[in-house]
């Protein structure tokens, strides 16, 4: 056999063998990001890391499912069998199926982390321009005392906008939680 048709095949079993971990690996970064968010929220943490620890427990159960299916394919490459190609696909098909718990907890936890992050990505972007506006007028104090003004409005309206969402943040974690 070729040995290049043989390792693209024993690759593709490696990345259907990995999928629910890269699926939990997103859902830890944007479990951070919610972290960061709901930092002074201690009931919303706590549902957090129920929702992750869940996350934890689907990615078992799909890897656990996985066993067979990539048996097969293994056992199908050892032994030079014609039947790759269709036990890679059962394969795919049942990763999909047995990641299907931990990917749609990944979705609604990076929707929930992206609204957290909203007003910091809001912050970043006005930071950057307040940046390109003290180069256009250091020579002029009393403009950058204004825009230094403006710049503290944004943070605190920034602060207040994290503040706001906690609320809504928690019971989207509550709902993920209860399943």
């Amino acid at each position: 056999r070729d040995v290049g048709a043989l390792g693209a095949q024993l690759k593709r079993a490696a990345d259907i063998a990995t999928l629910p971990y890269v699926a939990q690996k997103a859902v830890r970064r944007d479990a951070d990001a919610l972290r960061v968010a709901l930092r002074d929220d201690a009931g919303a943490l706590a549902v957090l890391r129920s929702v992750v620890a869940q996350c934890g427990t689907a990615t078992h159960a799909a890897s656990v499912a996985l066993r067979g299916p990539l048996g097969a394919v293994l056992g199908a490459l050892a032994g030079g069998a014609e039947n790759v190609e269709s036990r890679l696909a059962a394969a795919e098909a049942a990763a999909a199926a047995a990641c299907r718990d931990v990917g749609a907890l990944g979705a609604q936890l990076k929707r929930a982390a992206d609204i957290a992050t909203l007003p910091y990505v809001a912050q970043k972007a006005v930071r950057r321009d307040a940046d390109a506006l003290r180069v256009a007028l250091r020579d002029d104090a009393g403009a950058l005392a204004v825009l230094r003004s403006v710049v503290a409005q944004c943070g605190t309206a920034t602060h207040a906008a994290s503040v706001a969402l906690r609320g809504p943040l928690g019971a989207v974690l509550g709902a993920l939680a209860g399943g």
